[in-house]
């Protein structure tokens, strides 16, 4: 037969006080970071219609034209696999930007695709914003097809035009 022991605790017991944190302490967005259980990372461009791993900058933008593309079939994917931040390069490396960017021809701007008036990003931040998913973006800082780029100071004027033409709209 088994005896049932009973415990008590009395108010004169004293708790111990925890040990104090180690600073420096982590902010709400490395905190986050660090909670995070899966990131999808989406390296999709114009290479996705060469069929070659590294883009050159001579890309006719006329290939690009993903006529299925639909970003809320992809968080949804994401939202059923337990993504909770969503990565999109938005320029890679060859320069072709997924947004119409004013600063360069080399983006969805010249693509055949919903005439010229797609923007990858947009619909991907929208799709992923009405799920609850968060969206990190992608920006190469080298462009193989922008001439400026090994010039600084040129290059870094444009580059940051775009990150804010980018973050801003």
């Amino acid at each position: 037969m088994f005896q049932v022991q009973k415990f008590a605790v009395c108010q004169r017991e004293q708790i111990p006080t925890p040990p104090l944190p180690v600073l420096p302490l982590p902010s709400y967005s490395q905190l986050k970071w660090q909670q995070r259980e899966l990131i999808m990372f989406f390296h999709f461009g114009v290479n996705t219609f060469t069929d070659s791993e590294w883009g050159t900058g001579n890309e006719n933008p006329a290939i690009f034209n993903p006529v299925g593309l639909d970003a809320n079939q992809w968080v949804s994917t994401a939202v059923e696999a337990g993504v909770s931040l969503m990565i999109l390069t938005a320029k890679h490396h060859d320069g072709f930007c997924l947004w119409p960017s004013k600063y360069t021809d080399h983006s969805v701007a010249g693509s055949p695709w919903k005439n010229g008036h797609g923007d990858v990003v947009q619909e991907l931040v929208n799709a992923a914003k009405a799920r609850g998913v968060d969206v990190g973006l992608y920006l190469s800082p080298w462009d193989r097809h922008d001439r400026r780029y090994g010039h600084d100071l040129q290059y870094n004027e444009y580059y940051l035009a775009q990150l804010h033409e980018l973050l801003s709209r």
